[in-house]
């Protein structure tokens, strides 16, 4: 099945020519958009390893290449890019040393006839040799400074450490680590490193609440010479609540203005033509404010989160979200993993990697994955944590207001969800027999045993068979004796709640 989108046609699921899995694919031979950035996948294959696939003619179905595969290939061919543009400088420096070593020979040649020249007896022909090796000396010095006459010792090749700056230059993970340090070295800016809603020292990581004493810590514990890029696959936090230069202690506002000073007024190198790898912040401890759009937020990380939607240096090809550093989309990505993941306690079976990981945590471990932002305990839920902030840190409950109705919310997917249900009617799964329309898929699919009479969830113990899950685990109380509906009046418990709504009418009707 194919999706038309505004980047090329998408075809889920497709067979991958390349890994031979089913997932969601892009056509080999056609032309795809990514960054900003024209891209045909074959046409990639053949630049970066010489391989001319077969049948590109055929069917788009059987000529599809999947997002894992592509990533794999967009690497490889930056690698090869990088490689041919050092051998290309590599290539240059020894042209041009060879160049430097016959001008050498030449000039050695020029002041040996020269020095004859001293002799009164000399041959005519060693005066004609004296007479233009003089001639080129004068040209010679033409080139040079203050008349400084040129040695062969001043025209030696290129130093292998000019050769190897140039080489780096070439690299921009080098560029992009020389713009980092020049920043931190010459600018009193604070880099840090972040776990959920707690603020780490870059250098020693030591814990931190209050972005005032981060910063303190920062300036008296540590010196900018020693600061070291670790986080290789992540841009650097950096706050610039202060940046002004360390040089001359001029007072500046932004990055740009200091970037601008450090390079016009202090002559230090800065690479202009390479995209930063920071993100900005300006850090209080009672008020979370973006630094580029003063949007408030109640919890660093909720901050921390929404820096994707300025710096999508990674966009993700499946549902298009941005995000900011390779390790934030490489763990985003696991979600659109899609195959067979069991379970191997209870052996459910998943169609992500992280739907089963999260089942393990929650079902098998109970062991929660929502921080709280204030006492880094792990609640299981998101309705769990906003139940804990109010019971244990005192905090107001939230609360989201429908604006078409006297409807208030706990959260805003809540409320979203109440706005497309009941005021929207955005029934968008219709069934094919009968025309019946439901809110989500799931609904849909535990309407369908209705038109099939498919039965396929079956009792371990006894073995009947039941069309739906809930069904089943209802079931599953009998073998259990689970008898969770009691009677508020009598205390009589049931295994099920018809039998409770049975027993009111029966036995106490003048309660119904």
């Amino acid at each position: 099945m194919s999706a038309i989108k505004g980047k090329g046609p998408i075809y889920d699921p497709g067979l991958c020519r390349c890994c031979g899995t089913m997932k969601r694919c892009r056509v080999l031979n056609l032309e795809y958009e990514s960054n900003g950035k024209k891209e045909v996948y074959s046409d990639m294959m053949m630049d970066c390893f010489g391989l001319l696939l077969s049948h590109l003619d055929g069917k788009p179905s059987e000529r599809l290449v999947c997002a894992t595969c592509v990533l794999r290939l967009r690497e490889a061919l930056s690698f090869r890019q990088q490689v041919l543009q050092c051998e290309e400088a590599f290539l240059q420096m020894r042209m041009y040393d060879a160049e430097n070593e016959d001008q050498d020979d030449e000039l050695v040649k020029s002041e040996t006839c020269n020095e004859d020249t001293n002799s009164d007896d000399m041959p005519l022909s060693h005066q004609r040799c004296a007479k233009k090796s003089t001639g080129g000396l004068k040209r010679l010095e033409l080139k040079r400074p203050n008349g400084v006459r040129p040695s062969p010792l001043m025209m030696k090749k290129l130093p292998m450490s000019k050769l190897q700056q140039m080489m780096r230059e070439r690299d921009p993970a080098y560029i992009r680590e020389t713009n980092i340090l020049t920043i931190v070295e010459f600018s009193y800016v604070c880099p840090f490193k972040c776990r959920h809603n707690h603020l780490l020292c870059y250098y020693c990581g030591q814990n931190f609440q209050d972005p005032l004493l981060l910063r303190e810590h920062t300036e008296n514990a540590h010196h900018p010479k020693k600061f070291k890029v670790t986080e290789t696959k992540n841009v650097i936090k950096l706050d610039l609540t202060r940046i002004d230069c360390r040089l001359c202690g001029a007072s500046i506002d932004n990055l740009e203005d200091f970037k601008k000073h450090i390079t016009s007024v202090h002559r230090k190198k800065y690479y202009y033509n390479h995209k930063d790898s920071i993100l900005p912040f300006r850090l209080t401890k009672h008020e979370m404010k973006c630094a580029l759009c003063d949007v408030l937020f109640p919890y660093f990380h909720a901050l921390n989160k929404h820096m994707n939607e300025h710096f999508s240096n990674y966009v993700c090809e499946t549902c298009g979200l941005g995000f900011v550093d390779k390790a934030r989309f490489v763990m985003h990505q696991q979600r659109h993993d899609v195959g067979d993941f069991p379970c191997e306690t209870c052996g459910k079976i998943f169609k992500a990697q992280y739907n089963r990981d999260l089942h393990i945590d929650r079902v098998h471990n109970k062991r929660g994955r929502v921080y709280c932002p204030k006492c880094d305990m792990k609640l299981m839920s998101y309705p769990q944590k906003l139940k804990h902030l109010v019971e244990v840190h005192g905090e107001e409950p939230l609360s989201f207001p429908c604006s078409m109705c006297d409807k208030v919310c706990d959260t805003r997917r809540t409320l979203t969800i109440h706005r497309r249900k009941d005021h929207l009617k955005d029934y968008r799964y219709e069934c094919q027999c009968c025309g019946q329309k439901f809110f989500t898929r799931f609904a849909l699919n535990n309407h369908m045993p209705t038109h099939t009479g498919e039965r396929n969830y079956k009792c371990k113990v006894c073995e009947k068979s039941y069309p739906r899950l809930k069904t089943l685990k209802d079931h599953m109380r009998i073998h259990t004796n689970d008898r969770r509906y009691r009677c508020h009046i009598c205390g009589q418990a049931f295994i099920q709640n018809c039998s409770l709504k049975g027993h009111m009418k029966s036995q106490h009707p003048e309660y119904g």
